[in-house]
């Protein structure tokens, strides 16, 4: 079976997917929309109106922590335990927390608001630390968050931290246990690959100008 993956010509939420099917060494075709010209027009081709979408067996699913758990659980790269998989899971809702600041520093840098821009960074800056102070506590002895074994969660925080790093440099120095993390699963051929091939920065979430 083929996936088809469709999100815009950004990082973003995007980007997890993209690393979770890599992961995966699974076959995915992908449709990058550009974020200020086609999407006004495509927006009513998708169900819920948002993107990123992963159509699997002709069925559109929305939402990129659905899909990656969904890829994860299919292809066993999921915890079987329920209350670890739901204590992986406030990672990731922690990770999407900040992203929500992010976009909004993003739309105000478009808008040249230059005081919007700096509150919402200025938030940024404070909760990525915090966030990183309670991954580090849990991650286990092996390497991976509350798992002996990587897990689409493990997966789908690298993404973000792969970006976060780039926006927030020298962040990670003070959490070793998820700089070694994500350095892992930057490892990991399929994804070391992509890393080296992707498009650059899409002009609107470019690091450049943010602090």
């Amino acid at each position: 079976m083929t996936y088809h993956l469709a999100y815009f010509d950004l990082r973003a939420r995007g980007e997890p997917v993209r690393w979770v099917l890599r992961a995966l060494d699974v076959s995915f075709t992908e449709e990058r929309l550009d974020f200020f010209t086609e999407w006004k027009t495509r927006k009513p081709e998708f169900e819920w109106g948002v993107v990123p979408v992963l159509v699997c067996e002709g069925v559109q699913l929305h939402q990129t922590t659905t899909i990656c758990r969904y890829l994860g659980e299919k292809h066993q790269l999921a915890s079987k335990d329920l209350l670890q998989a739901a204590r992986q899971q406030e990672v990731v809702e922690a990770f999407h927390d900040v992203s929500v600041y992010v976009a909004f520093a993003f739309f105000a840098r478009m808008r040249q608001d230059e005081m919007q821009k700096t509150v919402m960074w200025d938030k940024v800056k404070i909760r990525i630390p915090e966030l990183l102070k309670n991954l580090e506590t849990r991650i286990t002895k092996q390497g991976w968050i509350l798992s002996s074994e990587m897990t689409w969660v493990d997966v789908f925080v690298a993404a973000y931290l792969d970006t976060y790093d780039n926006y927030l440099p020298g962040t990670l120095a003070a959490a070793p246990k998820v700089k070694c993390l994500l350095e892992h699963v930057k490892a990991i051929p399929s994804i070391k690959t992509w890393i080296e091939e992707r498009p650059d920065w899409q002009k609107f979430e470019e690091p450049e100008g943010l602090v």
